[in-house]
């Protein structure tokens, strides 16, 4: 619709043990070490809302295929201290009379491979990319002029966490959305009304923030060319990931720490720079103030 790109995004089920009920993408852990981050978003996604991982089941049943954008976006971390690698890819319909139509062309679904796994995701649903940084494009511009963005509500705040200071982003988004696409509208919302906000205590709403959030806004930044050096020197967290794992003996195989744990369940008396050498922080810090 409109010629945009849109995300694809999942609810969380209520029934998991960590972020339940949060807005994500689909995706999760491996399986076993050696298995790649491909095959680990590949499988997860057809577990999660049925997206063969099949290419050929893809295009024959579907007549879809799928194209790996982006392979080399950095790793990030989550807030249970696990490092999150995104993969970026590309949607679309295989049978158009030119190759260059499939970023022309929207996605027409008569038969769509939508399955959610009730024990994995309550909801599936689509953001625009661009609405993620609609606000920081030049106002003159006439597109952005007459850009009407889907969500109603954008916040942003800095948070304290073990010792280092977080810009945590929050984008609302109403459950009914007329410009939601048609074939994800026939699939089943299994969230209840209690797992949603409530806007003015009428609208049910989906609140799209934290990790989900921040990886979706440095890609939409990417897209429309909003990244320079110094933004791209900062993108992801894999400096703090090494100096997690390689220098303060965290994020290990075995299990968690307690340092880890305390520092999950909020203990404001831990921080970063317990486990991390002092001159490894000092040049976390020195690289970026926000995170």
């Amino acid at each position: 619709m409109k010629g945009e790109l849109r995300v694809l995004l999942t609810k969380r089920s209520r029934t998991l043990s960590s972020f339940s009920g949060d807005v994500s993408f689909p995706g999760g852990k491996a399986d076993y070490f050696q298995e790649t981050f491909e095959s680990v978003a590949r499988r997860e996604a057809e577990e999660e809302i049925g997206l063969p991982h099949d290419p050929e089941v893809l295009h024959k049943e579907f007549g879809m295929k799928l194209d790996n954008l982006v392979m080399d976006m950095p790793c990030y971390l989550s807030r249970t201290f696990l490092s999150v690698k995104p993969m970026v890819c590309f949607l679309y319909k295989d049978k158009l009379e030119k190759h260059e139509d499939k970023y022309k062309v929207p996605l027409d679904i008569r038969k769509f491979f939508g399955k959610l796994n009730p024990g994995e995701t309550s909801s599936l649903f689509s953001v625009p990319l661009n609405d993620l940084v609609i606000h920081l494009l030049p106002e003159a511009d006439e597109d952005v002029k007459s850009y009407q963005a889907e969500y109603f509500e954008r916040k942003e705040y800095k948070l304290h966490w073990g010792g280092i200071k977080w810009l945590i982003m929050h984008y609302h988004f109403h459950v009914a959305n007329n410009n939601e696409m048609p074939w994800l509208q026939i699939i089943e919302d299994l969230s209840s009304s209690d797992e949603d906000g409530v806007d003015g205590g009428i609208f049910r709403f989906r609140d799209l923030w934290g990790l989900t959030c921040k990886i979706l806004f440095d890609v939409s930044c990417i897209a429309n060319g909003l990244m320079d050096e110094k933004l791209k020197g900062e993108l992801g967290h894999e400096d703090l990931i090494v100096g997690l794992h390689d220098y303060g003996n965290q994020m290990q195989p075995n299990g968690r720490s307690e340092w880890e744990i305390g520092m999950i369940n909020g203990d404001r008396n831990l921080k970063y720079s317990d486990v991390i050498p002092e001159y490894y922080m000092k040049h976390l810090l020195e690289c970026r103030s926000l995170w």
